[in-house]
């Protein structure tokens, strides 16, 4: 394409979309299937369309997950198509496109190269980053997977993902639905935090970030999901990585994965262990504007030992070709050890003292998580049809012990309390979905889900009587909590394309019962939810391949059962937290446009979105008139998200590549008599390089902007990584180094102000280290259809939490 001709399109572009469609007509296109020697489809193949007679380049594809491949916009003449793909031997396909017809080259099989596969460990990875219809695939690449200890650390790698002081991942400032391998999170641990610490990176394929989640997906805690899919093996043997993790702040995480397949069954297992021990400071600063002005000054110091336990093992059958059982088993066992001293001082404007204290806290946590599951799919003579059944059960029983020994100059203020805390959880699910296609290029998605999971927490305080000299219960806050939720919901979807347009449509009808009693007060809740939710996915792909994407999807975020108990946590004096029974579902109404243009090594993305929320779950603090805060959760007001997302991404040389990603945005938080809004930046910059004898350098940078929150801001924050990355053992062993938070700039601040009061709070955990990693590749793997060995190499990596299947 010229000069002229290209600037003539960007700059009349919808002009140019009508005459590209009278000239689409009179070309033709070619399509097939590539697959290897057991019929299955090859993923990633490269194929190449060149021009006859003189082989002159043409166009470049590759295959997707089910091997198939499409050109979709071809002129006349004779062509060859021809295949790459590290393992196996070329293939090439001579093919005729006549004026306006489709050619359809069928299957194409690919044979293994046996003298390669003997040679050679397969290093063809997946582009970092692929633009779906409905999401953002980031694949993890073995750069990332080295520099990484676990799925926390791979998250911050990802663009759009932001993590909270504890490790709690958010896209775009919004809660999310987090899933691995297209499960809830929930059911491997109710703490996120541990979950996402207890994955190991070399067992992560990719991120899916679905900003505009299709009907199929339902909307737990926000209208985002965020799906972590783990590898699964796809070459018979037994295989396996085992890792070493540890850092200079104290932190151990070994782990072991291990795969075991023959031709009709798969075992895998996963094991990781976790010692964490974290150091943590924070502080409070308050402005208590009531009947008089007087202030509050808090410092806290403390210090977490945590130690985590997880398996999951994965049973599964080949019955036949068409189909596949599987069982899901696991258990988790999290340990936390907690010391911490707070300090808390109020003094009148004068300066002069009004209260001081003193309080230790010391408190035990353990609980254990058991899940388990069964998968069943069965592939029909087409293999798109699919029906795909889930039923899998989790339970989770925890007991938390606080002891709180207050000291002061002030005899009232003097207190010894314990506190129990037992909490029960199990929830059992059950889903189908069944896709049926139509033709080549539609077809038509449908499900059903039922829910049903119970959480009681049982709360026992005690203070100590100086006079009786023993502890007594104080009845006040004593807490007997019950939560039932029961969610019955259907989703029809319908999926085309149309030359170079594609469609995704489809709507969500969610029934939610949600009971609540608290048996100490003869109190009883209920919350009964009907909502229809429609999500509308377009994407149109222009001559050039670059694409258009426009996206619509309306979510609901129902409140949680900890949102909801009105339990009274009186574990800071002066925070006060509670949940509210009384709280209703926010309704989030997302659009996205997106653009994304693709040049040899180089892509370039651009995506701007706007988010109303309706009714949001806030979560609120209000000062009395001594000066005490009082933090729940309530519905108020309205809240607007407007966001312009940039990104690019090359491989200046094949061993150096670089990401950059920057964003703009703008967030208002409505309906409070202080109302908030903030522009600011986002920035992240990564790279990976080599330096020398086989070693690779690693840098990242990322800065998150201030951002407008309920009654107050979030400061910014800049944080640099910076590490060094070397194979052995013809790559079976990988060794890595990182200095993490270089500049110790890893800090969450907030300033909250309202009529009343003004606060700011400080949270700093030790972010500073160097952590080493050590991971070493083992085990034999023969290819499906033969007996060949593939030694230590393989593509697909170990096992990992859900093997053999896809989500």
């Amino acid at each position: 394409m010229s000069l002229h001709s290209f600037k003539f399109k960007a700059l009349f572009l919808f002009f140019s979309f009508f005459v590209g469609q009278v000239y689409a007509q009179q070309n033709g296109s070619i399509r097939g299937q590539i697959v290897d020697e057991a019929k299955d489809g090859l993923e990633f193949v490269a194929v190449s369309l060149l021009k006859l007679p003189d082989s002159s380049f043409v166009e470049h594809a590759e295959t997707a997950a089910n091997g198939r491949f499409q050109f979709p916009s071809v002129a006349a003449g004779e062509y060859v198509i021809k295949t790459n793909y590290i393992g196996y031997n070329e293939e090439k396909r001579n093919v005729t496109v006549k004026v306006g017809a489709n050619e359809n080259l069928g299957v194409i099989n690919l044979s293994v190269d046996s003298k390669l596969l003997q040679e050679v460990v397969v290093e063809r990875e997946a582009p970092a980053v692929q633009y779906e219809l409905d999401r953002t695939v980031f694949n993890i690449t073995s750069d990332v997977q080295a520099m990484s200890v676990n799925a926390t650390e791979v998250l911050e790698q990802i663009p759009m993902v932001e993590l909270d002081e504890e490790g709690t991942p958010s896209v775009m400032g919004q809660n999310l639905t987090v899933l691995i391998d297209g499960r809830p999170s929930r059911i491997y641990g109710d703490n996120i935090e541990t979950v996402l610490k207890l994955i190991p990176s070399g067992v992560i394929a990719k991120v899916e970030v679905i900003t505009s989640p299709s009907a199929r997906y339902t909307t737990e805690q926000g209208g985002i999901v965020l799906n972590i899919v783990t590898k699964s093996e796809r070459l018979i043997g037994v295989s396996g990585i085992a890792t070493m993790n540890a850092t200079t702040n104290n932190n151990y995480s070994p782990s072991l994965n291990l795969n075991i397949t023959r031709k009709k069954i798969g075992f895998n297992n996963s094991v990781s262990f976790d010692f964490d021990k974290q150091t943590s400071e924070s502080s409070i600063y308050r402005e208590n504007r009531v009947d008089d002005l007087f202030f509050t000054d808090q410092q806290r110091t403390g210090t977490d030992i945590d130690k985590d336990f997880s398996y999951n093992g994965n049973l599964f059958y080949n019955v036949n070709d068409n189909n596949t059982i599987g069982i899901f088993f696991g258990v988790g066992k999290d340990t936390e050890d907690e010391n911490e001293v707070l300090l808390t001082r109020s003094y009148n404007a004068e300066g002069e003292d009004i209260s001081a204290y003193r309080r230790a806290i010391n408190g035990t946590e353990e609980s254990w998580q058991y899940r388990g599951g069964i998968d069943y799919k069965r592939t029909f003579e087409n293999e798109n049809q699919v029906l795909d059944l889930q039923a899998y059960y989790s339970t989770r029983d925890d007991k938390e012990i606080e002891i709180f020994d207050q000291e002061s100059e002030w005899e009232e203020l003097e207190h010894l309390q314990h506190q129990t805390s037992v909490s029960e959880d199990e929830g059992f699910t059950f889903q189908g979905d069944y896709v049926h296609p139509f033709g080549e290029k539609s077809m038509l998605e449908a499900g059903i889900r039922a829910d049903w999971e119970t959480d009681a927490n049982d709360f026992t305080p005690l203070e100590f009587d100086p006079e009786l000299g023993d502890y007594v219960i104080d009845t006040e806050l004593l807490n007997d909590f019950v939560s039932k939720e029961k969610e019955f919901t259907g989703y029809l979807m319908y999926r085309n394309s149309f030359d170079r347009f594609s469609l995704q449509a489809g709507a969500r009808l969610e029934k939610a019962i949600l009971k609540t009693e608290q048996e100490l007060l003869n109190q009883s809740y209920e919350n009964n939810f009907l909502n229809l939710i429609p999500t509308l996915n377009l994407a149109y792909r222009l001559k050039n391949e670059d694409n258009i994407k426009f996206s619509y999807s309306r979510r609901v975020n129902r409140p949680w059962w900890r949102q909801l108990n009105p339990f009274v946590d009186y574990s800071n004096p002066e925070d006060i937290q509670s949940g509210n029974p009384d709280l209703d579902p926010e309704f989030i109404n997302s659009f996205e446009a997106s653009y994304g243009k693709f040049i040899n090594q180089f892509n370039l993305f651009g995506s701007v979105f706007y988010r109303h929320s309706n009714n949001p779950i806030q979560r609120v603090s209000t000062v009395d008139g001594s000066g005490v805060t009082h933090t729940t959760y309530q519905n108020i007001g309205t809240e607007n998200y407007y966001g312009l997302e940039t990104g690019a991404s090359a491989d200046i040389i094949p061993q150096w590549n670089v990401r950059l990603n920057v964003g703009l945005r703008k967030n208002e938080v409505l309906g409070f008599a202080r109302e908030n809004s903030q522009i600011s930046f986002t920035g992240r910059f990564s790279t990976f390089f080599p330096i020398w004898a086989g070693f690779r350098g690693y840098a990242f940078v990322r800065y998150r902007g201030p951002r407008a929150i309920a009654q107050g801001k979030m400061k910014g924050m800049l944080i640099s990584d910076a590490g060094i990355r070397k194979s052995f053992f013809d790559k079976k062993a990988n060794f890595s180094v990182r200095i993490s938070d270089i500049f110790n700039q890893r800090q969450f601040s907030r300033t909250l102000e309202q009529e009343n009061f003004f606060q700011t709070s400080d949270y700093r955990r030790q972010s500073r280290y160097v952590s080493f990693s050590i991971s070493y590749i083992f085990g034999g793997l023969r290819d499906s259809a033969g007996d060949r060995d593939r030694g230590d190499g393989f593509d697909q990596g170990p096992g990992g939490m859900e093997p053999g299947m896809e989500d």
